[in-house]
């Protein structure tokens, strides 16, 4: 009886054991909405070795953004970035926290239309103007920026995988000045 009940215990720790193993595949791919991959961006990741919570992210995104400005000119933009990230987990368990540092390197086409203003008419004495197009210009560019990550992972040992966070960005913006950036994100993957 003493025998079956050592066996059972042993039996009763090693399942409290597995059950205290931490939920850390060591790869994983997964979709990204806004954030480091841009508009949208697939992403693979990987822990340095299984059970750390150590790793990095390699990933490809697509890029687009517009604004414009009433009187002078709009500009659009297109690309593909690779966003490439050292992060760690921290937690035990399917719920973690993601830290993480980056830098995004990026092939653009910037597309800018130029407006100026044209009299087209009087009206009770005051002169009327008309924004109208007076050139277009593009060009394409590299780019890069260095940004952070600070989000939640839900990670189940093996298969799904949501993330959530903001990536704080710097960018370099012009000879003049370094421009910072706050985006969220959102993204689902699958772990293996």
């Amino acid at each position: 009886m003493k025998q079956i009940l050592m066996i059972l215990a042993a039996m009763i720790s090693m399942e409290a054991a597995a059950q205290n193993e931490t939920y850390n595949p060591k790869r994983s791919v997964n979709l990204e909405v806004l954030g480091a991959s841009g508009l949208v961006g697939v992403n693979y990741d990987s822990r340095f070795k299984t059970g750390s919570p150590w790793g990095y992210r390699v990933g490809i995104g697509y890029v687009y953004s517009e604004r414009s400005n009433m009187f002078a000119h709009s500009r659009s933009l297109q690309g593909t970035d690779i966003p490439l990230e050292l992060n760690y987990l921290l937690g035990k368990k399917s719920s973690k926290l993601e830290l993480g540092l980056g830098v995004n390197f990026g092939y653009y086409k910037e597309k800018y239309n130029n407006y100026g203003m044209v009299p087209v008419g009087e009206d009770h004495g005051v002169t009327v103007y008309e924004s109208v197009l007076i050139g277009k210009d593009s060009h394409s560019t590299w780019g890069y920026y260095y940004y952070g990550n600070i989000g939640y992972r839900y990670q189940s040992k093996k298969g799904f995988q949501f993330r959530a966070g903001v990536i704080p960005s710097i960018q370099p913006n012009d000879k003049h000045g370094v421009k910072r950036v706050f985006t969220p994100y959102v993204s689902v993957g699958y772990a293996f």
